[in-house]
């Protein structure tokens, strides 16, 4: 029977009877021919997706090195003022305990010459609680602005919010004049206070004698005198309730110590306290032994400080020959595991530990060291100036021509660049981007930041700072703005 279309005629030909039929090519399928766009999109939402992925991490490596100390808040295109403090109640705030945020509790000197312990909001200016420490006192009134006397300091550790505040509460201070001259006014009434900075209630409090110095280490209170009759005594109280722990006495004539009026003072050294007797530094233990009375020399012909993230003392002196040495001491302040480095520190104001136990010094060179072991890790032909930054890795300073970042490993150079003709300034961070600060003088040349890529060190953006700002700072959470000729102080955003 005929098959209609299903037949078809085939032609043979001589040789070919292995021919068979050809088949017609299929009709292409629609599923196929969206393949192509198809994986196109695929393409682009991976790309796209990927670079969500980092623009995430990049976030969250923002975020984490934003919440660290030092660190600016988020810099846009311009600077304002939000709120300005006068001369008067200025001194007092470089001093503040920091209780989160940008809320501080300070020693304050009201008009009256009056002092109390006030906790504000330094951005808005509410204020929580004051807690009376000192009643009126008319020559303290009309040296409000330059004068000191009288101390608070916290129990936080660097960068975390205090809890616990211990005030010298004295009428004892030092008025300072033009030249530098300054006159004493020897205190008739001292106390230590020991406050909650929760709400600013009296935890306890003690009477002390003459003019003292105060000092926190650990739960201690460590309070010291020193006069002609008695010579110096140092006695530590139990934070908490002001039971006496251990006592030190150097009476006069048992040893080198300074005039009552040369100046004289304790600082904490790890687990140790120093004490500067006016002839150079001791160190006595937790307990109140001397323990170090070997670096009077050393302290004589340089200088020394607490190192704020660590808590140990650090010591920079010419070692009598002319070149400066840096040396580490332990905790416990053991001679035994002192650690001499070459060069002076080298300051570092933004640290996210992406280097730990490396120390940085300059001498000339640029040096990294194992603060454990006092091992020279790298050294680099620049010399620092002023400060540097630790993040992700690098160290990133200026020199007198320059802006670099090297490798915090290495020590080599990963880009460098040209300082701008405002010159050499600190060096900040917003977390985004790296920032040089520069000066605006009274001579009218304007302030300002500088932005540079972190990566790459391109530049990437200039703010200027407000009309009547000479310079910035970071401190207590805020951009800190002073000036050359109102010595006013202002809060920027």
């Amino acid at each position: 029977m005929a098959r209609g279309r299903d037949m078809q005629e085939v032609e043979l030909l001589d040789g070919d009877e292995d021919v068979t039929e050809q088949p017609v090519p299929p009709a292409r399928s629609r599923r196929r021919l969206w393949w192509i766009p198809a994986g196109a999109v695929a393409v682009a939402l991976s790309l796209i997706g990927t670079q969500l992925v980092l623009d995430a991490r990049e976030n969250a490596a923002v975020a984490r090195l934003a919440a660290l100390p030092g660190v600016f808040p988020p810099i846009g295109d311009e600077l304002v003022v939000v709120r300005a403090i006068p001369p008067t109640d200025a001194y007092n705030f470089w001093g503040a305990l920091e209780l989160g945020g940008t809320r501080t509790a300070g020693l304050m000197v009201a008009p009256d010459g009056s002092q109390s312990l006030d906790a504000v909001d330094l951005r808005t200016g509410e204020a929580f609680w004051s807690t009376p420490l000192v009643g009126p006192n008319a020559d303290r009134a009309v040296s409000r602005a330059d004068s000191y006397g009288g101390t608070c300091q916290g129990d936080g550790a660097w960068g975390e919010p205090a809890t616990v505040a211990v005030c010298l509460a004295t009428d004892g201070f030092v008025r300072y004049e033009d030249g530098g001259t300054e006159e004493r006014f020897p205190a008739t009434s001292s106390r230590v206070v020991v406050l909650d900075l929760d709400d600013g209630h009296v935890i306890t409090e003690w009477v002390v004698e003459g003019d003292p110095q105060l000092v926190l280490v650990g739960d201690l209170a460590v309070v010291g005198s020193r006069d002609a009759e008695r010579g110096v005594v140092v006695v530590a109280h139990d934070v908490l309730t002001g039971d006496e722990e251990w006592r030190y006495e150097k009476p006069v004539g048992a040893g080198a110590h300074g005039p009552p009026d040369q100046y004289w003072g304790l600082i904490t050294a790890g687990d140790a306290v120093g004490l500067d007797d006016g002839d150079g530094l001791v160190l006595l233990s937790s307990t109140g032994s001397l323990i170090r009375d070997d670096l009077r020399a050393a302290t004589r012909g340089g200088y020394f400080a607490t190192d704020p993230v660590t808590g140990t003392l650090e010591l920079t002196s010419y070692a009598g020959t002319g070149k400066r040495t840096t040396t580490l001491l332990a905790r416990d302040a053991d001679p035994a595991d002192d650690v001499v480095l070459r060069g002076e520190p080298v300051e570092m104001t933004v640290d996210d530990g992406s280097l730990p136990g490396v120390v940085l010094t300059s001498l000339s060179h640029a040096y990294a060291w194992d603060r454990e072991t006092g091992e020279q890790l790298w050294e680099a032909d620049v010399q620092p100036n002023s400060n540097a930054l630790v993040v992700r890795g690098r160290v990133y300073l200026t020199t007198s021509t320059e802006i670099l970042a090297l490798d915090g490993r290495s020590g080599e150079v990963v880009w460098r660049t040209q300082l701008p003709a405002s010159g050499a300034g600190a060096l900040a961070t917003d977390g985004r981007d790296l920032l040089l600060l520069s000066t605006g003088y009274d001579s009218g040349e304007e302030g300002g930041m500088t932005g540079y890529d972190l990566a790459t060190g391109h530049e990437t953006r200039t703010v200027r700072y407000p009309a009547g700002v000479s310079d910035v700072q970071m401190l207590h959470g805020l951009l800190v703005g002073w000036s050359y000729t109102t010595e006013e102080l202002t809060f920027l955003e």
